[in-house]
Formats: structure tokens, sequence, C-alpha cells
């Protein structure tokens, strides 16, 4: 189970960084959604990570 959340995470984490990069090539509020939805996959990853830790 760990080794498919740790895929499932990682995924998570490139589709973020991918709509973040993309964001930033479209300039206007398109892209600013765009990088703000890659920012809100990232916190919740970070989220994740940090539950546990409490």
């Amino acid at each position: 189970m760990k080794w498919i959340s740790g895929i499932l995470y990682t995924v998570i984490f490139l589709v973020s960084m991918a709509l973040i990069a993309f964001g930033q090539r479209n300039i206007g509020p398109v892209g600013l959604l765009v990088m703000l939805v890659g920012l809100a996959g990232i916190l919740v990853l970070l989220y994740l990570y940090n539950r546990k830790f409490r």
C-alpha cells in the first residue's frame, strides 16, 4: 500500500509542477488560475506529509 501511495504522491507532484510551469506561460487570469491549482496540489501534498507527524 505504501508503494502505491508513493507513486500517487509522485504523480500528483509532477502534475502540480507541470500546471505551475504551464501557468507561467499564459499571461492573464487563466494562467494565474492554473498556477494556483498547481500550488494547491503541492500544498495538499505537504499537508498529507505533515499530518503524520502531529
